[in-house]
């Protein structure tokens, strides 16, 4: 019977898409993943820098979410005061009948506009694959053909446009996904990938020599939906080991862990626990992200930014 349910709660949904297609994925740790929301972030880090996510939402929930991402990049073109970044983005979610795979090619270009700021401004294109399957949705005592049939659609092009604000210790992002909002081919209705718009702020404040105090937030806004709150408060010890809580609005509370096993290789790992009514089916969603950065020397131009980095 519980089976039955959940599939009831994603017929309803596939029915809500017939205006807008489904949300993208959010993360626990942001600060750590940011490339997968705004495209301005390209080519901040000091080296190539790769990242490999995985993150299982409401564990136990009949087909609940899935996410999978990987994403890469570095700079290049570097003078004293402006430079280029360039990367990839490849991200993969699927929550049981409904799913999709994207890849985004990325470029954003940063310059100094003050004395100890640095703006970027960023773009990712490429498409999305995006599939629905009807036949594994079960009703009682309903037969349609429709139902037993899959569909696949790919999108592009797909773009995304941001821009990044920062310095040695605060950070300020803009971002908008979907900023083509392209209709998907093959649903009933005028089936499209809504607008997504991204604001996030943080900071780094020095408590010690070696203890860093690091307040971020994130701000989501789909069209149809209510706008969406995400926070952190993160204690980081000698830029290896961070510990922290994240709170989102109307969702949950979650835990933040991570640790730099080695000098270019991170690993983190965050904890939510679910205290909206979806509790009762799946309460806990694991994210685990593992960070590598391939560093030659150092880099006397970059501007590091501690509340990102």
């Amino acid at each position: 019977m519980q089976l039955r349910k959940s599939y009831l709660l994603v017929l309803f949904f596939l029915i809500a898409v017939s205006a807008t297609a489904q949300q993208l994925p959010q993360y626990t740790f942001f600060t750590y993943n940011y490339l997968q929301y705004n495209p301005a972030v390209t080519g901040a880090t000091p080296c190539l820098e790769l990242k490999l996510g995985y993150r299982q939402q409401w564990n136990g929930f009949p087909d609940a979410p899935k996410t999978a991402f990987a994403n890469a990049h570095g700079k290049f073109g570097k003078t004293k005061f402006n430079f280029h970044g360039l990367g990839g983005i490849v991200e993969s979610d699927d929550a049981g009948p409904l799913s999709y795979t994207m890849l985004h090619f990325a470029y954003a270009y940063h310059m100094r506009v003050a004395r100890r700021y640095m703006l970027s401004s960023g773009i990712s294109a490429g498409f999305l694959q995006y599939r629905v399957d009807y036949g594994s949705i079960i009703l009682d005592n309903y037969d349609d053909p429709a139902l037993n049939s899959a569909v696949t659609d790919f999108v592009l092009p797909q773009l995304n446009l941001g821009f990044w604000l920062y310095r040695g210790d605060r950070f300020y992002g803009l971002s908008m996904r979907h900023l083509t909002e392209n209709k998907v081919d093959g649903l009933n209705g005028d089936t499209k990938l809504t607008r997504h718009y991204t604001f996030s702020a943080g900071r780094s404040i020095r408590l010690k020599d070696d203890l860093f105090f690091k307040p971020a937030l994130l701000v989501n806004y789909v069209a149809s939906s209510k706008m969406s709150l995400d926070v952190q408060a993160l204690l980081e010890f000698r830029e290896k080991f961070t510990i922290g809580l994240a709170a989102r609005s109307g969702n949950g509370i979650g835990g933040i862990f991570k640790l730099g096993l080695f000098k270019y290789v991170t690993l983190a790992y965050s904890y939510d626990m679910t205290l909206s009514k979806i509790r009762y089916a799946g309460l806990h969603t694991h994210e685990i992200i593992l960070g590598i950065r391939a560093c030659a020397g150092a880099d006397k131009y970059h501007v590091p930014c501690a509340a990102y980095d």
